[in-house]
């Protein structure tokens, strides 16, 4: 085989990241093909090539009994999903076989559980961030999202997956805001992100506008700004809060650490079955609330009663208050100032008075609970899509009796599962929730029991 060969396969698998797998030849040779599905017969291009795989592209479909016309007209020029081409339940049982595939040396496979679907899947997305860019010559504003692999922005006028508000205020973004936009190739222009957070409970909104300036350099523009939120929260009532966030770097991080109110509320309400949280507009929230139901409940029925509950990295403290019934003390550990201030007030809310809460860098808490001989008969880890790091899973390894981990990354889940099992913990159950329909994305939750001390 070599680069440009054509050749026919059949898909045997998805795979996690959501290519097909093909084996070609006597010595069942790997291709991954993008865009492919299980059980799609093709003619495919090798357009790389190495010892041990390929890749291929699509060139011809000779048989897909799984494929679907995708519902959203711009599917093939936007990167935002990427699963459109198969009906729903079908990509449910893909993601299952995917968990499968990834656990299936470590976890008896009947202990990999089925994902649970989402309860909604279009108008799922409650948090949306939109780059923005203008046209060269007619200075129209574009808001979307990038074309995979590119930084090429598809103008996103219409999303079936977010709230149809969401479209309108993008739309009248393009047609009011009256600065200019960021071009990341000059690093001039102002605005650089939209963000958009409503809420699934009441419909309340919250308009964050990401800007290439910093606090002094604002006041150039501080008119206008102001001017235009006048504007839009008069045009959209739902818009309880309208923020800018200062961020002058040339990096991909889309946020700053320094947001500035400019009218309105601090905060919108969420509301998670009987639980309501305060969001900001910088907190981390789950962009599904329906779906994060689901995730929670699983976190939730694997603890035991009366418990002590370290949340190891608590956010607003969503996960902590939906499980407080089932704990005697719970204890927050997390680093973001914001994040905190909103923690305290969303337990108070919530009338959950057995909590404490710990600022500042985690793990130093971590080695400190321990020389404390602290324990706790659960942690709930929930890190980002890079997992934990080893030294932190060290630390939490000395407190814990149990561990609940929630990834949103299932492959760095299996990493991490190794190194919990050298630590004398042994992973239960998998069990998988869709929090993002119509894309490859997997959230798992895991459940270590510690079988021996190390």
């Amino acid at each position: 085989m070599k680069l440009g060969d054509v050749v026919e396969v059949n898909i045997e698998k998805t795979v996690f990241g959501g290519d097909g797998l093909a084996r070609y030849g006597e010595d069942n040779f790997v291709i991954f093909v993008e865009n492919a599905l299980a059980q799609d017969k093709l003619k495919v291009e090798i357009t790389s090539l190495n010892k041990k795989f390929a890749r291929g592209k699509i060139l011809e479909i000779l048989d897909s009994p799984n494929r679907i016309k995708p519902f959203c007209a711009l599917y093939n020029a936007c990167g935002s999903c990427d699963c459109q081409n198969c009906s729903y339940d079908f990509l449910i049982e893909q993601k299952s076989e995917i968990l499968k595939d990834i656990f299936k040396n470590i976890i008896d496979e009947k202990n990999i559980y089925p994902v649970i679907k989402s309860p909604i899947d279009k108008e799922y997305r409650h948090k949306i961030q939109f780059p923005a860019q203008q046209t060269k010559n007619s200075k129209r504003i574009l808001l979307g999202y990038y074309k995979k692999n590119s930084h090429t922005l598809t103008n996103i006028k219409f999303c079936p997956l977010q709230p149809t508000i969401i479209n309108d205020i993008a739309q009248f973004i393009r047609d009011n805001f009256e600065l200019d936009c960021y071009d990341e190739k000059s690093h001039k222009g102002l605005l650089k992100n939209v963000l958009i957070r409503v809420s699934s409970d009441n419909g309340a909104i919250l308009l964050t506008l990401v800007l290439n300036c910093n606090e002094d350099e604002f006041i150039n523009y501080e008119s206008k700004i102001f001017k235009f939120f006048k504007k839009i929260m008069a045009q959209f009532t739902e818009i309880k809060g309208g923020f800018v966030n200062f961020n002058p770097k040339k990096t991909n991080k889309i946020l700053s650490d320094i947001t500035l109110k400019i009218a309105g509320d601090d905060y919108i309400l969420e509301k998670l079955e009987n639980k309501t949280y305060k969001i900001g507009a910088t907190s981390f929230f789950q962009v599904n609330p329906a779906s994060a139901v689901n995730l929670f409940n699983v976190v939730k029925e694997n603890i035991k009663p009366n418990s002590t509950i370290l949340d190891a990295y608590g956010g607003v403290g969503a996960i902590g208050i939906y499980v407080s019934e089932k704990a005697s003390k719970i204890t927050l550990v997390e680093e973001n100032e914001n994040a905190i201030k909103m923690a305290y007030e969303n337990f108070e809310l919530n009338n959950v008075s057995n909590y404490e809460i710990f600022e500042g860098d985690a793990k130093k808490h971590f080695l400190d609970f321990e020389k404390q001989n602290r324990s706790f008969d659960y942690v709930i880890l929930d890190p980002p899509r890079s997992g934990c790091d080893s030294s932190g899973l060290k630390a939490i390894s000395k407190l814990a009796k149990n561990i609940i981990y929630v990834s949103c990354n299932p492959q760095t889940l299996r990493r991490d599962m190794s190194y919990l099992i050298e630590d004398g913990f042994k992973p239960k159950f998998v069990q998988g929730v869709d929090l993002f329909p119509y894309t490859h994305h997997i959230e798992a939750v895991c459940l270590f029991e510690r079988e021996k001390d190390v």
